[in-house]
């Protein structure tokens, strides 16, 4: 099995929603780079986002109360 995921892909393998899984990473979730990368083009105006599935499993396992938080500065 792959490693890095697309997000459709990644949300079947963790049985999620693909929907579910966008909020989670907008929700500072996972972070970029470790848990999740964006693979488009450079100068995209899009991300295209792959997902490390065995990080993201962690994660999702991990008790509510001791997650980190990746939210994104704007």
């Amino acid at each position: 099995m792959k490693t890095w995921l697309f997000t459709s892909d990644a949300a079947i393998s963790l049985d999620l929603p693909a929907e579910k899984l966008r909020e989670l990473y907008r929700s500072g979730m996972f972070k970029m780079g470790y848990h999740v990368r964006d693979v488009a083009p450079n100068g995209s105006r899009r991300a295209t986002l792959q997902f490390h599935i065995d990080r993201c499993q962690e994660q999702l396992c991990t008790p509510p109360e001791r997650r980190k938080s990746y939210l994104i500065s704007k």
